[in-house]
């Protein structure tokens, strides 16, 4: 068991240090909480109330549901420790103002050598892998509101050891400015306020146990067992657009049932239509990025980098995305 713990342990702290900060990291699912895809992570994360691109089954899958064409979208995120980050995303419009598509996000920590509880190497390394894999679906209810919701399905492995669960996220968007009518519309001081409400990993709980990796790598012929269920978190994020849209800006706050509220604070400001500045507060740290849109016939391609600054010596990261709408 001692041995177990040790390896959850480590893999724990790779898996959870983007996020981890003094005191307030190493739960279960940590690397969900890492901001994915250049634009929202440019922004510093606060996404909730715009959620409008790939990103979206991230964040507030009830964005997705203004979708006018089909996506493909995908994104990677360079990180230290040898730990990757990246998504795929297609969606696709449907009937009814609804969008239908799926989602895969890949997390990895990258490999390091096995130690026992006393800390001696054991001569192999151990790395660990998870995958979520969701089922996205969002429509437009009425003029002022749309719903989403992501199901789920995650796995994870250390070693010889696997698990996998299945969850569900809920996103809601409120169009505020179509509460309105137009003649009033015109005359509010910010133009697309919206508010985004979401609440995340119900039922996600993961069930760990070492009969597998025992057999292979010690001479117990009996497994331990360990449970770790995902924290359920909820959010609130605003959004609004100023100077004829050319400013948009984002608050969101976050809190789970384990770890202290999260603020995430970000802008983008378009230089011209095609070209966009961003900048981000993101719970400690500043995050920037741009971005470009260009037609490719009768497709758009949109181009995203963000920057990450260096948090508790981890080592700034890098962050790219692409969008083709169809």
């Amino acid at each position: 068991m001692a041995r177990f713990a040790a390896i959850i342990g480590l893999l724990t702290i790779l898996a959870a240090g983007a996020i981890g900060g003094e005191g307030d990291g190493g739960y279960a699912g940590a690397w969900l909480l890492v901001p994915a895809g250049a634009r929202p992570t440019a922004m510093g994360g606060a996404y909730l109330a715009v959620s409008d691109d790939g990103a979206a089954p991230l964040f507030n899958p009830a964005g997705l549901a203004r979708l006018q064409r089909p996506m493909l979208s995908s994104s990677y995120r360079t990180m230290s420790m040898g730990r990757q980050l990246g998504y795929v995303t297609a969606m696709f419009p449907v009937r009814g103002q609804s969008t239908l598509g799926v989602h895969w996000l890949y997390a990895g920590s990258g490999s390091v050598e096995a130690r026992d509880s006393d800390g001696y190497l054991q001569g192999y390394d151990i790395d660990m892998n998870s995958h979520q894999l969701a089922i996205v679906f969002a429509k437009r209810f009425e003029r002022f509101f749309s719903f989403g919701v992501n199901i789920n399905y995650l796995m994870s492995r250390i070693s010889e050891m696997s698990v996998n669960t299945v969850g569900f996220d809920f996103g809601l968007m409120l169009y505020v400015e179509q509460l309105f009518d137009r003649e009033n519309r015109d005359k509010l001081p910010v133009r697309d306020l919206q508010i985004g409400i979401t609440a995340k990993n119900f039922s996600k709980e993961l069930r760990w146990t070492t009969e597998k990796y025992d057999l292979k790598y010690t001479t117990d012929d009996f497994g331990s067992a360990q449970d770790d269920k995902i924290p359920i978190e909820v959010g609130l994020g605003v959004s609004a657009r100023w100077l004829d849209r050319k400013l948009l800006t984002a608050v969101d706050l976050y809190k789970n049932d384990k770890q202290g509220a999260r603020l995430h604070i970000g802008a983008e400001y378009f230089l011209r239509p095609e070209v966009m500045l961003r900048s981000g507060y993101s719970d400690g740290r500043m995050t920037a990025g741009t971005g470009y849109v260009f037609q490719v016939g009768n497709k758009t391609l949109a181009i995203d980098y963000a920057f990450s600054t260096d948090r508790v010596d981890e080592g700034s990261e890098h962050i790219f995305s692409f969008d083709l709408l169809f």
